[in-house]
């Protein structure tokens, strides 16, 4: 990999200083929006700092929700966990885990899959989804929550690009855009089948200001894996680094732009398995029965309605091997969309909107519904 390269595409994605106040703070850069959520005065900000996963969620609201609405979010100043609308009052047993679709991005409070369940179960669900989080970054808030507010089930919903977020250092060098920032994470080797886990290289606010010195940057991550996967991917020949950033040498004679991306993906998937297998000791330890949901993008949906290899196939299959109980939301969509006779972009259409709409919501929570009620002792008290 050549330095020059490596380090001006470094450079290229620092933050700005307003960018680091903005996200310190908790405060939009671009926007004051106030508005009185049932007395909590809010602005439009997404996330703020926080060292233990990253960052958490704020009160906002934001635009981009269904037929152009704004979409309105707010948080128990508690636990955190988006606001309950169904049955908030009432003992809760289920805890939901994950990024944006777990958190639901594009839809009110009361829209989430989450509240759709709970008003048909007649209990609370709780929603501990964060928006960007990797599936280490969802465990890691499992282990914070759990301990003071803890439920008999816990859900981890795993969605397709939270496997390549589980090796982020810090999220702008994969992504290759400004504003994203660090975060904990894992390095792993394919070929020895180990894993470490790295905490976050900013381990207070005032060390994100950290990555507006270029010298600061290039030292810690010239030597980041995810670099090496980006740089070899943009054509410069160093796909062996690459590779061997993975533990993948197997696949060094291969020397192709695929073979990288295949190595980054195994890679993803390997430290996906070896959180859920951390999320399932620290479950049986703690007396809670761990439900493992896969979901997905439009994108992946589509390559599974047009019956194409799935990117998680090694995955699917070390899940079959073991004792965990999951669930593949895309068994949903194929058994859906065997009742339409549209096309697969017609028929994901009013489902999706980046993240799910209202209507994707309800046909996620529909769509494990049996399968989670099936997992509940007692059954809710509709199934009494």
């Amino acid at each position: 990999m050549s330095d020059d390269t490596a380090r001006d595409y470094l450079r290229s994605i620092m933050p700005t200083r307003a960018m680091v106040d903005h996200f310190v703070s908790g405060q939009d850069a671009e926007t004051e929006i106030s508005v009185d959520l049932g007395g909590i005065m809010c602005n439009n900000a997404k996330s703020a700092y926080d060292p233990e996963i990253g960052w958490v969620v704020c009160d906002g609201v934001r635009g981009g929700s269904v037929d152009g609405s704004r979409g309105f979010y707010s948080y128990d100043p508690v636990d955190g966990a988006r606001t309950s609308i169904h049955h908030a009052d009432k003992p809760c047993r289920i805890h939901t885990y994950g990024n944006s679709f777990t958190h639901c991005d594009q839809v009110s409070d009361g829209e989430t899959w989450q509240e759709y369940l709970a008003a048909h179960l007649q209990e609370s669900i709780r929603n501990y989804g964060i928006g960007g989080h990797s599936v280490y970054q969802a465990y890691r808030r499992m282990r914070i929550v759990e301990p003071d507010h803890p439920a008999e089930y816990v859900i981890l919903n795993v969605w397709d690009d939270d496997h390549f977020r589980n090796l982020d250092a810090w999220r702008s060098i994969r992504m290759g855009r400004q504003g994203r920032f660090t975060l904990p994470h894992l390095r792993v080797n394919l070929e020895t089948c180990e894993h470490e886990e790295r905490e976050n290289i900013c381990p207070k606010a005032d060390d994100l200001y950290q990555l507006l010195d270029d010298d600061w940057v290039w030292e810690t991550f010239k030597d980041d894996p995810v670099l090496k996967a980006v740089m070899a991917r943009t054509g410069n020949g160093e796909d062996q680094a690459a590779l061997e950033a993975f533990g993948a040498t197997d696949l060094a004679n291969a020397g192709s732009d695929a073979v990288v991306y295949q190595a980054q993906t195994e890679a993803a998937l390997f430290a996906t398995r070896c959180t859920i297998e951390k999320a399932a000791a620290f479950c049986e330890g703690t007396g809670k029965k761990l439900l493992i949901l896969l979901s997905f993008s439009s994108r992946s949906i589509r390559q599974a309605l047009s019956g194409n290899l799935l990117f998680d196939q090694t995955l699917l299959d070390w899940l079959a091997s073991t004792g965990y109980t999951w669930f593949d939301l895309r068994d949903v969509f194929r058994e859906d969309y065997a009742r339409h006779s549209v096309s697969i972009d017609d028929y994901l259409d009013p489902l999706y909107n980046g993240h799910h709409t209202p209507r994707g919501n309800f046909l996620f929570a529909w769509g494990i519904k049996d399968w989670l009620v099936g997992q509940l002792d007692p059954k809710p008290l509709p199934y009494h």
